[in-house]
């Protein structure tokens, strides 16, 4: 299912081709259609520290507030039913909405939130550089995220029901928080980090004059000149384990993820027990995937192993309403090159190979 949301973009260079009315003209689209399968794939990522509160990707909790018709809209009067959690939940819808913009639309694939990039700043650090808040009150961007080892981009994410400008006084509060965090080289100098702010104004069912819509900044942190080639990899290839390191925790693997997000090395002796999964139907027959599933809410899905052949049985064979899995799983050799680094290998200088399109728990 998909819901188109209007589109405004300001201080871009040029405009994603991915956005573009025209190919040959550099000038977005008025609006833009989000697929909300794939926008839960990034809410519950971004939310969810292991299992969601219901896997089944039909089941997106936000889904019970939208309306109807095409556009993205809210029934009622907002998501939630008090002030605070409409604000929390904007918050966080707000947060897939900003991953999913950037990851269709920028080429951005690794997020890690800032603060588990400062916590692994003390030890074991990036190299020559550093990163630390500046002496200033007020939140920082949200994550700290990546194309690659050498592409290293801040993100600011927001989420809200009231009006949302470019020339709002809001607007100019969110451009401060890219201020607030310093990346330092080996002599002490600030670098400039490019980043984006993308902002979602959520429109409701009880004004229907307005309209949500993504709006999308490209603003830069303060500092004398952007980090080189060869100063990135470090902190890059550091905020792809971050970002390996929430995927490797709702596979079921803590001391991998915990390795990935601190940078601490894992003895020889220490296992990682994982299932392997090939695909054997579909376009994506032949791959191989380490992962499991997460049963419905309906009960348990059961599993009998005979003659080494695994078959999944319905808990009553007369009933259709038994319940379902949701799979989630990570690419066999990407799973390969986790464990290497977390056994003290090198991080891929491309940060391994990335799936480009997110598909819901793939």
């Amino acid at each position: 299912m998909e819901k188109s949301i209007d589109l405004a973009l300001n201080s871009f260079p040029t405009t994603p081709h991915s956005l573009r009315a025209e190919p040959s003209i550099d000038a977005p689209k008025p609006d833009i259609h989000i697929d909300l399968a794939s926008l839960y794939h990034h809410y519950y990522f971004d939310k969810h520290g292991k299992a969601p509160l219901n896997p089944d990707p039909a089941q997106f909790e936000q889904l019970q507030y939208l309306g109807p018709g095409d556009h993205f809209r809210i029934t009622g009067d907002g998501l939630g039913f008090t002030t605070a959690s409409r604000r929390n939940m904007s918050s966080e819808l707000g947060h897939a909405f900003c991953r999913k913009f950037l990851h269709d639309h920028a080429d951005i694939v690794y997020f890690a939130h800032i603060e588990h990039v400062l916590r692994r700043s003390i030890h074991p650090g990036f190299g020559g550089l550093t990163v630390s808040r500046a002496p200033l009150t007020g939140d920082a961007p949200d994550y700290f995220c990546a194309e690659s080892v050498d592409k290293i981009f801040l993100a600011e994410a927001k989420g809200r029901h009231e009006a949302v400008g470019f020339q709002k006084k809001e607007f100019g509060e969110w451009r401060k928080q890219f201020t607030r965090v310093v990346v330092k080289d080996g002599s002490g100098t600030a670098r400039k980090m490019k980043g984006f702010i993308v902002a979602t104004r959520f429109a409701v069912e009880s004004k229907p004059k307005t309209r949500s819509c993504i709006y999308a900044e490209d603003p830069e942190s303060p500092g004398e000149r952007p980090l080189s080639h060869d100063e990135s990899p470090n902190l890059g290839s550091a905020i792809i384990a971050l970002h390996y390191s929430d995927i490797a925790r709702k596979l079921n693997q803590p001391i991998l993820a915990e390795a990935l997000g601190l940078g601490f090395i894992t003895p020889p002796e220490i296992q990682f027990p994982a299932t392997v999964w090939e695909l054997q139907i579909g376009p994506f027959a032949g791959r191989r995937y380490i992962g499991g599933y997460y049963p419905s809410a309906h009960g348990i899905v059961r599993a009998r192993s005979h003659d080494g052949k695994i078959t999944f049985l319905p808990d009553d064979p007369f009933r259709l309403d038994t319940g379902r899995a949701t799979f989630l799983g990570l690419e066999e050799k990407i799973f390969g090159q986790l464990v290497g680094i977390a056994r003290g290998g090198p991080a891929p200088s491309d940060g391994g190979p990335p799936v480009r399109t997110v598909y819901p728990f793939l």
